[in-house]
């Protein structure tokens, strides 16, 4: 893997990638201008308070940094996650952050103040959903709805778990075939106006969304991670069903998300110990048609089978795909993001724990790769998206290095946003824009979808935190279609160029002239190198 590095402090949060700038200067801010990814750092140690914002992008394979903000008045959370998106209908995403203690903040795409809240409703994972499908996006938190375009409170709702790291988190889907978005937290459901429609009574921090029987309807599959000293680390799976007492149905609780791995792998005295779990990611991992389950615990990385999960005659442990060991005492939570690299129609898993990242097979969890990348550990999980639009996947994960922790073998460690990329690796959307990232959340100019496609109808998704595979197997097809001559001293040869495939072909791409068949002893009269990325017409 090739590796650019952008080192700007110590980074937890990977943040997210979007277009925010035109930089191909056509008037419109869309997926062929230069993606940015957006993350915040922090000093020392000092995850909790006085982040800065920061924003850049590559260009001719270079990191260039677009603009920073440090405000000094309510000030960004840098261990929190954030959300990106067109939250006032002006071309460019807005990227919403976390405060310190409580409340979140907007900004415009150039980095310049949106609104605040001020001190208010408590923020960890912000979403960004158009729930009420009138063309104007919320934001979601953990117990609150937000007016995009002002940051004003439109409602709150319960939460479950207290208000530190493992309070209960919310994502928008519709989860009742009604085409309007609902509020799933781990074990509640919410209309669009914070009316409560189903109270499983579970504990549940972080849920995710897909169908898992193929029956057109979703399941909940949410991760349970109480926090140190409860051992809790546990998933359980169910789902909203009108016609069910109470309206929804429980299909399966209680899975040990550590299988026989034994927990005294971490100190008694650390969250790994005594919990675990971090959000859970959805992706066909083992090739059979139906979605698989993978999470990251305290002492492993689990993927569970799907079709197991929703077979009643299958024991709890039984459940299990496989299972690797690695090593996350310290926060328990953190998450992952799944790809197909390699176009198989298997996904493989990307997971950094507090030493290493690594790139497991999804059909076994053999390793195909690893690299050094040191972590204290939150929530953090690595993203798969085209940064350098090249039509490639690149792999975008955090680092810092205020822990003990280095790399294994070597007392070196890494810190900040840092980029790998394969010219082997399948193409994929430039946007990754949240946390609960679903694909059908966003456009890919940066806008929300005022009625979201349900993402587990849609041809090849049916998962959750994977970005999408574009077309893996398409070509590009280049023609000259039109030549003519400007007259002048001396004179010039004008042609023009257009892409009548697939797939992009990045700049640099040469054309000569000749003055006859060059495969005839044609005499070439010049050549130049194209100058922008040439996309499909």
């Amino acid at each position: 893997m090739a590796g650019w590095g952008a080192c700007a402090g110590a980074v937890l949060p990977t943040g997210e990638t979007c277009d925010g700038t035109d930089d191909n200067c056509d008037g419109v801010i869309d997926e062929r201008d230069d993606p940015e990814v957006i993350w915040s750092s922090f000093i020392g140690s000092s995850y909790n308070n006085n982040g800065t914002l920061h924003a850049a992008s590559i260009t001719d394979g270079q990191v260039v940094e677009k603009w920073s903000v440090n405000p000094q008045s309510n000030r960004i959370w840098p261990g929190r996650a954030l959300a990106g998106g067109d939250l006032d209908g002006q071309p460019g995403p807005e990227i919403v952050a976390c405060q310190e203690g409580s409340g979140a903040r907007a900004f415009h795409a150039d980095g310049s103040d949106m609104w605040t809240t001020g001190p208010g409703p408590y923020c960890d994972q912000p979403s960004i959903a158009d729930l009420d499908g009138d063309g104007s996006p919320e934001v979601l938190l953990s117990g609150a709805v937000l007016d995009g375009a002002t940051g004003a409170v439109k409602f709150t709702f319960p939460v479950n778990n207290g208000t530190s790291w493992w309070r209960e988190k919310a994502i928008a889907v519709d989860v009742d075939d009604d085409d309007a978005l609902e509020i799933v937290t781990g074990s509640r459901v919410f209309d669009s106006d914070g009316t409560m429609l189903a109270d499983t009574g579970l504990t549940g921090t972080y849920p995710s969304v897909a169908d898992l029987d193929g029956d057109g309807s979703p399941e909940i599959i949410v991760v349970a991670n109480l926090g140190k000293n409860l051992f809790v680390h546990h998933i359980h799976v169910w789902r909203y069903d009108a016609n069910m007492p109470g309206n929804f149905e429980i299909v399966r609780q209680d899975v040990d998300i550590n299988g026989p791995l034994a927990i005294n792998l971490c100190p008694s005295n650390s969250n790994g110990y005594s919990g675990g779990g971090g959000p859970p990611t959805v992706a066909e991992f083992n090739g059979d048609g139906t979605p698989d389950v993978g999470v990251a615990g305290g002492i492993g990385y689990a993927v569970f089978d799907g079709a197991k999960l929703m077979d009643p005659n299958t024991l709890n442990a039984d459940t299990l795909l496989w299972i690797k060991q690695t090593q996350d005492c310290s926060s328990s939570f953190t998450g992952s993001s799944v790809y197909d690299f390699n176009g198989n129609g298997r996904a493989e898993v990307v997971y950094a724990d507090e030493e290493v990242m690594r790139i497991y097979r999804g059909t076994d969890g053999e390793i195909l790769a690893e690299i050094c990348n040191t972590s204290g550990t939150l929530h953090e999980y690595p993203l798969v998206t085209d940064l350098d639009h090249d039509g490639k996947a690149d792999l975008v994960v955090s680092s810092n290095n205020y822990s003990g922790f280095t790399c294994p073998g070597s007392n070196t460690k890494t810190t900040g946003v840092r980029v790998f990329s394969n010219v082997e690796w399948t193409r994929t959307r430039n946007i990754w824009n949240q946390h609960a990232y679903h694909v059908t959340n966003i456009n890919d100019d940066g806008t929300i979808p005022a009625v979201e496609p349900k993402n587990w109808q849609e041809p090849g998704l049916n998962n959750f935190r994977l970005n999408y595979i574009d077309e893996p197997f398409a070509l590009s097809d280049l023609v000259v279609t039109e030549v003519w001559a400007e007259c002048g001293d001396p004179y010039t040869l004008v042609a023009r160029v257009r892409n009548i495939g697939r797939a992009e072909v990045p700049k640099g791409v040469t054309v000569g002239m000749y003055a006859g068949d060059p495969d005839l002893d044609g005499v070439q009269l010049g050549q130049l190198d194209t100058t922008k990325t040439l996309y499909p017409a």
